[in-house]
C-alpha cells in the first residue's frame, strides 16, 4: 500500500538553527490496517520535521505489515521502532529498505494538511471518509476508507511530539543582540520576515525588513542603524554605486530566468551595506544604508549600540531612479553561515527573533 502525505509543517530541516530551548516539531507517522478481525501490528516510523511523501508497506495473510519502502522530501534519514526490539530507535538509511515480496493494496494518497482546517484531505481516487480533525492538538487524526477486498479501513494518525533539543553550541553566541534600530521590534507583517518570498526576482528574503510603521518606532531616511552586538566589521561597502535602470531591469529578468536570485546580483540589489562578524560563527548585516558612519571601516571594533550607519533605500529600484522612497533597514542575521529564520515557521521566527532580540528593546 502506497500511502502519500504532502504538505506536513516542515519546521527544522537538516542544519537549521539549533539553540538551547528550540522546539523541534517532530511527526510521527502510525500506520495500520483492520483486517476482519485480526489485531494488526502497527509499525511506527519517526523522521525530522520534514516533508514526508510516501510510506509503502505490505499487509502479510496473517495480518502482520512488512514496510518495503519509504520517500522523504530530501536527504535525511528515517527512525523505525521494530517490533522486535526493546523500544530504542533504530537509525536507518534513506536507501537502507529493499522492497519486500507481497501484493500491494489499492492507493490512497493525503495531498494536503492544514493544522486547525475541517476538511483538508484529498484521497486522489479514492474517496476518503473523514471522521475528525483535531483542531491544533497533540493529535490530529483522519481516516481513509479505502475500496479493497482484503482491507476494510486504513487508519492514518499524524502526532506531533515537541522535543527540547539541547544546543550544540552554548547561549553565549547569541547573548546580548539588540535590535539595529533603538526602541523597534520585529515587524509585524510576515511579508517583511526571513523566508518571505521575493517573487518579482525569484528569491526568497533573508532578514528583517525594519520599515517604517510596522517596528513599532518611526524610522525616516538616514535614521542611525546601530550594531546589535559586540564584534569586528568585515565588510563595509564605503564606494558604492548603484546600477543603472537598464541594468537594473536586466538584473531583475536575469533572475527570473535563473529561477532564483544570483549571488551577484542579490549583492548589487542590498546596495550599501556593512557585515558584523561576532565570532562563534555568528554575522550580522545592516543592508539598503544611505550613508555608513565615518570611523566604520573593515577591520573595526565595534561595540552594541554603536552607531554604523543610516537608514536607505540604496540598491532598490527606487534609488536606482534617483528616489528617496521605500527607505528601511534590511537586518540579516547568520549563524553558521544560514540565515536565522531558514526553515522555521513565522511563529518560531517571531518567537525565538523576540527572545533573541528583546535587550534591544530597553
Amino acid at each position: 500500500m502506497l500511502v502519500s502525505a504532502n504538505r506536513f509543517r516542515s519546521t527544522n530541516p537538516s542544519g537549521a538553527l539549533q539553540m538551547k530551548r528550540f522546539y523541534t516539531i517532530m511527526v510521527v507517522l502510525f500506520i495500520g490496517a483492520t483486517i476482519a478481525a485480526v489485531s494488526v501490528f502497527r509499525p511506527q516510523l519517526w523522521t525530522p520535521a520534514f516533508e514526508i511523501s510516501s510510506v509503502r508497506y505490505d499487509v502479510n495473510a496473517d495480518g502482520s505489515i512488512d514496510l518495503i519502502r519509504w520517500d522523504l522530501g530530501g536527504e535525511v534519514t528515517l527512525w523505525e521502532w521494530d517490533r522486535n526490539n526493546d523500544g530504542r530507535p533504530e537509525l536507518i538509511g534513506f536507501d537502507a529498505v529493499e522492497t519486500t515480496e507481497g501484493s500491494l493494496q489499492p492507493t490512497g494518497s493525503i495531498t494536503a494538511w492544514d493544522w486547525g482546517a475541517d476538511s483538508v484531505i484529498d484521497a486522489g481516487d479514492v474517496a476518503p471518509s473523514i471522521e475528525q480533525i483535531l483542531q491544533r492538538e497533540e493529535v490530529a487524526a483522519a481516516r481513509l476508507a479505502l475500496p479493497s477486498p482484503d482491507i476494510a479501513l486504513v487508519g492514518v494518525d499524524i502526532r506531533t511530539l515537541v522535543t527540547e533539543i539541547e544546543s550544540s553550541y552554548d547561549d553565549f553566541r547569541l547573548a546580548d543582540l539588540r535590535m539595529p534600530i533603538v526602541g523597534s521590534t520585529l515587524p509585524d507583517l510576515d511579508t517583511l520576515l526571513p523566508g518571505a518570498a521575493r517573487a518579482y526576482r525569484n528569491g526568497i528574503h533573508q532578514g528583517f525588513d525594519m520599515n517604517n510603521g510596522h517596528i513599532g518606532v518611526p524610522t525616516a531616511f538616514s535614521a542611525p542603524v546601530v550594531a546589535a552586538k559586540d564584534g569586528t566589521v568585515i565588510r563595509a561597502i564605503l564606494d558604492f554605486t548603484e546600477m543603472t535602470p537598464e541594468e537594473y531591469a536586466e538584473a531583475i529578468a536575469t533572475s527570473r530566468a535563473a529561477g532564483t536570485t544570483p549571488p551577484h546580483i542579490l549583492d548589487k540589489l542590498r546596495g550599501k551595506q556593512v557585515w558584523i562578524d561576532h565570532g562563534h560563527e555568528i554575522v550580522s548585516r545592516y543592508v539598503h544604508l544611505s550613508g555608513i558612519a565615518s570611523e566604520i571601516v573593515e577591520g573595526k571594533r565595534v561595540r552594541a549600540g554603536d552607531i554604523i550607519g543610516f537608514v536607505g533605500n540604496s540598491g532598490t529600484e527606487s534609488a536606482v531612479n534617483g528616489g528617496r522612497s521605500g527607505a528601511h533597514l534590511h537586518f540579516e542575521l547568520r549563524i553558521d553561515n544560514r540565515y536565522f529564520g531558514e526553515g522555521m515557521s513565522r511563529d518560531e521566527i517571531r518567537e525565538i527573533g523576540s527572545r533573541l532580540l528583546h535587550a534591544s528593546m530597553r
